[in-house]
């Protein structure tokens, strides 16, 4: 219902009424609206619901959603939910859920298979300077076997020295830099290997 507003908004008209929607860790679903007033009728696979989504509009983070569902015996709910609008749909927040829900018409859908799903590199294995700044000290040495929430680099950065530790027990493999060396974001202090 938030892309249809979303689309809307855009068209100043409603343009679909179908989309497939993947929701992170979920699965994915075909769904279909159909308007009628201030309540939409949902359907999400073979299950039609009733729905109505109050103080919402494009930009907004909070929206009421009412829905007739039969859930556990009770009729009927309300959920306030936090929304952030991505490339493609919606990140939404809700009683300690984080879901990215992706939006798509179906037509575009079906390309999703073919589409590679980007790993993010691991990163556990380096020590990485969080912010811009000069390095004061390195604590360890290379053979060095350092222990969960250890010393290991002092970093200056806006007149503040920033202590950065160990976050697992490791065998430090390689220091990458000196004192006194100007760092940037995210640049490799030192490389750790499996104790």
């Amino acid at each position: 219902m938030m892309m249809e507003r979303r689309e809307a908004r855009r068209f100043d008209k409603v343009t679909k009424h179908h989309w497939h929607v993947q929701v992170s860790g979920v699965g994915d679903y075909p769904v279909t609206l159909r308007q009628g007033g201030p309540e939409t009728q949902v359907d999400i696979g073979d299950q039609t619901d009733t729905a109505t989504l109050f103080e919402w509009a494009p930009g907004d983070t909070l929206a009421r959603l009412e829905w007739a569902a039969t859930i556990e015996g009770a009729e009927g709910h309300v959920a306030v939910l936090k929304v952030d609008q991505t490339t493609s749909g919606f990140r939404v927040r809700f009683r300690g859920y984080d879901l990215r829900v992706q939006v798509l018409a179906p037509h575009i859908a079906q390309y999703l298979k073919y589409m590679p799903v980007k790993v993010p590199p691991d990163l556990s294995r380096f020590l990485l300077c969080p912010m811009p700044g000069q390095v004061v000290r390195i604590d360890v040495a290379e053979g060095d076997i350092v222990e969960d929430g250890q010393p290991l680099a002092i970093v200056e950065a806006m007149k503040m020295e920033n202590v950065l530790k160990a976050e697992k027990r490791a065998r430090v493999a390689k220091v990458r830099v000196q004192p006194g060396a100007v760092l940037a974001v995210d640049e490799v202090i030192l490389e750790f290997e499996e104790v």
